[in-house]
């Protein structure tokens, strides 16, 4: 009995001890034309005169079903570039997500129009599967408690391996890279120790000198729903001053910048600390930390000639001529009745407000930032002829959008959660293709167009 006993705590120890994240393999050799980069992704198809840029929120498959709704649309819409009618998904440039919404953006980038057939391993195992279920059994399993007693692995990786089995296999960003087409993905995650967003592309994982062609793209995904205190942070090595790397050189004259350029002084510091080789690893948590609507890389994009694949640049370069904002918010708003009673809020629903309340704020704040960037560019038109005549379409599918009152307030307390009920499910896939089609904005870019009659605006709305 004795040696039973013995051999079962060996054999736990065992299990714990061999128990790690995967680990982020280090870059050879620095080379800002390698990895996964959007310069990297063949242009032939989807020229950049239409750039489309598509940014997919957090909120569980909420969130998923309603970027699948909108990923649907577009696939359905056609719309006339040089006298040929395209399909308007093919003319996606970019995907930006966060969280739930990064399942949609992770199983499109990898298997294309597979998405959308009605047996589709998206369909059976994400939008209509119990996920949530399926976490909380494997945290049930005897076999994982031992796991679990690592320091270094913890409840996400469980999450990752899940995604791994039910969506994604072992496919890798080098998968993604030699796929070597649009959109570029950016699945986006949330540094802990600086609060700041991170994203999952080669140029973020340069400084770090680690490559992003071997990790997994259910890793991206878990740790870009990685939400807070439900999960343990999620690591990725770092192996900073071993792989040549070449700062870019716009980042120390930013380091002077502070009162001209708050933004741009911020970015060259945070990039300046991932060179730091006191630092080994990174943790990150759920995306929706930092950027809820997964907006604000092509914000700076679009402000910024510093960062890879500018948007900036490219339309100085005079090469967009029509540039497409879709953000696709599955914002939910349950009615609170905290404030009706003298009663202190429990240790869960404090954790629930900090963790999403402040997160709308600031995603109401990104989206004025766009709208306020696009306002001064349309002004800059049309006061400076001379200046690059850009279509600007911003175009917002939000259950705010909904007109009626009931069937909008149904839709806002929808709940976030990986487990809907088919029903819900399929409504939210509707109304996502619905509020896409009625939006003034979407009708004039797949109709006729805005004139371009001298100083009239080119910014829609």
């Amino acid at each position: 009995m004795r040696a039973t006993r013995l051999l079962a705590a060996f054999l736990v120890a065992l299990v714990s001890a061999c128990a790690s994240f995967p680990e982020t393999k280090q870059l050879a050799t620095y080379d800002k034309t390698q990895g996964y980069r959007y310069d990297s992704l063949d242009a032939k198809e989807n020229k950049e005169d239409l750039f489309v840029v598509v940014s997919f929120s957090g909120g569980g498959t909420r969130a998923g079903a309603l970027a699948y709704g909108v990923l649907e649309k577009l696939r359905a819409t056609t719309i006339d570039i040089d006298g040929e009618r395209r399909n308007l998904l093919k003319e996606v440039d970019v995907i930006s997500s966060v969280s739930g919404g990064s399942f949609p953006t992770a199983y499109y980038g990898l298997y294309g129009d597979e998405i959308f057939d009605s047996n589709s391993r998206f369909q059976r195992n994400f939008l209509y599967h119990n996920i949530q279920s399926d976490l909380i059994f494997s945290l049930f399993n005897p076999y994982n408690w031992f796991r679990l007693m690592s320091p270094e692995f913890g409840r996400i990786e469980l999450a990752q391996e899940l995604y791994q089995d039910l969506l994604f296999d072992g496919a890798t960003f080098r998968n993604l890279e030699q796929r070597h087409r649009k959109p570029f993905l950016m699945i986006n995650a949330t540094d802990m120790v600086k609060g700041a967003q991170f994203t999952f592309t080669q140029a973020q994982f340069d400084p770090l000198c680690a490559d992003l062609g071997s990790v997994k793209i259910a890793r991206a995904v878990a740790a870009s729903s990685n939400f807070p205190v439900a999960f343990s942070p999620l690591t990725i090595n770092s192996y900073p001053g071993s792989c040549n790397y070449v700062e870019p050189r716009w980042v120390e004259p930013a380091l002077h910048d502070l009162d001209i350029n708050p933004d741009r002084y911020y970015r060259a510091r945070m990039l300046r600390t991932y060179q730091e080789k006191e630092h080994k690893y990174v943790h990150l948590l759920d995306g929706g930390v930092a950027d809820n609507i997964g907006l604000r890389g092509p914000l700076t994009s679009m402000r910024s000639n510093d960062v890879e694949g500018s948007i900036l640049n490219k339309i100085n370069l005079e090469k967009i001529k029509k540039l497409v904002l879709i953000t696709v918010d599955a914002k939910n708003e349950i009615p609170s009745k905290l404030d009706q009673s003298a009663s202190a809020p429990g240790t869960a629903t404090v954790i629930n407000s900090i963790s999403t309340v402040p997160l709308d704020n600031y995603s109401f704040d990104t989206l004025e930032l766009i709208k306020d960037t696009i306002r001064r560019r349309d002004d800059a038109q049309r006061t400076q002829p001379d200046l690059h005549q850009l279509e600007i379409y911003r175009i917002y599918v939000g259950f705010d959008q909904i007109k009626d009152a009931a069937e909008r307030k149904a839709f806002f307390e929808i709940d976030t959660s990986f487990n809907l009920p088919k029903e819900q499910v399929d409504a939210l896939r509707r109304k996502a293709g619905d509020i896409l089609a009625q939006s003034p904005c979407f009708q004039k870019l797949i109709g006729p167009g805005m004139k371009k009659t001298k100083g009239a605006s080119l910014a829609c709305p």
